[in-house]
This record gives C-alpha cells, structure tokens and sequence, in this order.
C-alpha cells in the first residue's frame, strides 16, 4: 500500500508539474533556444555522415518535452517524497522548504559553476562537467542535510562541503565563448545567454516548489494518513 501509494502521487505530481514546467519552457524558454540556433555555425556534413534525427519545431517538439519533462518530474517527485517521508511532521510549507533545498542541489549549486548554455557555445568536455556537476549535488545534498538536522560543529561542516566543488572548480572550454565569432552574432547571443540563464533559473525554480508542496500534501492526505487525522482533532 505505501509503495502504490507512493508511486501513484508522483506520478500525479508529475502530470502537474510537467504540464506547468513545460507551459513555461514552451513561451520563454524554447523561442531563447530557437533563436540562438539561427546564430550557429554549421559545417557541412561528410558524404559518409547521418544527420541525428531531432523532432520538428513547433507542436513536434513540445510534445516531446512534455514527455521528456514528465518522466523527469516524476523521477523528481519519487526521490524527493522518498527523502521527505523520513521527517516527524511535513506540511505544505515545509515542503516548498524541501523543494527549495532540492532546487539548490540540482540546479543553483551546479549552475553557478557551469551556467545552462544556449545552443552555439563552446563548451568543456562531456564527461568532466558530468563528474563536477555529480560531485557538486552529492556535496550540496549532504551539506544542506548537515545544516538542516545536524549540530553545530557539522552545520560548520555543511558550509565547506558546499565551497568544495566550487574552489576546486567547474571544467571550462579552452576558448570560452561562442562558434560564431562575427561581432553582431556575439552580442546577440551573449543577450539570449544572459536571457536565458534567468528564464530557465526561474522555471527550475517553479517547478521544485510546484514538486515540493504537492510532495508535502500527498505524504499527508496518502502516504501518512494518520497524521492527517491527527491534525484534524486538533
């Protein structure tokens, strides 16, 4: 009953947060990218190369993010109701709380060393910034667990644990920048960059809390029915 349970409210919360994730991405978000894309450089292809399959703009694409957002979201939502249910008492504040913590670890700390990128920029290695950005969750995840629950001499600890991944760095491009160098395409790309940093902060953003406060009220109205009802007597 608890794993159904449990499996059923985020998958719920997925369809909703998905659904409001991909509404914004759809009108601030995705026009940024398809605007950036007129600005990239291609090279011809090679007799013998096959171009990578990509879906079509317009409802093509947005189907397919609303899929692809959809299964994140519930992944999301699994991990985090499985973190939020090891607490004594949970409430719709507190989980837009457990969704601010998570929106730090997944996306704040990592981006402050390795920024969402626009299509265009050079970028480092793949494998690098997948191992810093790993390091940079699982450090941040422990340090705000630390913070949170923990005494003092290990709230002190929390605070290095989250400077660690940055002072030793995030790995960059040799060149930073963008592979269109024409003077014109930089400064409008640099504009879309900056646009784009913020629009997509804002929707990680809303989509943790959106994921965090339903996470909080399903654990309470399904996953916990007694503390419901406790609540209720009193």
């Amino acid at each position: 009953m608890y794993f159904r349970n449990l499996v059923l409210s985020a998958f719920a919360i997925a369809i909703v947060a998905g659904f409001v994730f991909s509404a914004y991405q759809a009108f601030f978000i995705t026009p940024l990218i398809l605007t950036s894309e007129l600005y990239e450089v291609s090279e011809p292809l090679a007799s013998h190369q096959i171009e990578a399959w990509a879906p079509a703009d317009g409802m093509e694409r947005n189907s397919w993010s609303l899929a692809t957002n959809f299964l994140l979201c519930f992944a999301y939502a699994l991990i985090l109701m499985s973190v939020m249910t090891v607490s004594s008492s949970i409430s719709f504040v507190k989980g837009l709380f457990w969704g601010g913590a998570a929106y730090l670890t997944v996306f704040a700390a990592p981006a402050l060393g390795l920024p969402p990128e626009i299509p265009g920029m050079e970028e480092a290695y793949l494998e690098g910034r997948q191992a810093w950005w790993i390091l940079t969750v699982i450090l941040t995840a422990l340090a705000l667990w630390l913070i949170a629950f923990q005494s003092t001499l290990n709230k002190v600890i929390g605070l290095i644990l989250i400077l660690v991944p940055h002072i030793v760095g995030a790995p960059q491009a040799e060149i930073h920048g963008f592979i269109n160098s024409d003077p014109k395409a930089v400064e409008a790309l640099t504009l879309l960059w900056h646009d784009f940093i913020l629009q997509t902060s804002i929707a990680n953003a809303l989509l943790w809390l959106v994921i965090g406060g339903l996470s909080a009220y399903s654990i309470k109205r399904f996953i916990n029915p007694i503390d419901a009802l406790d609540e209720k007597k009193m």
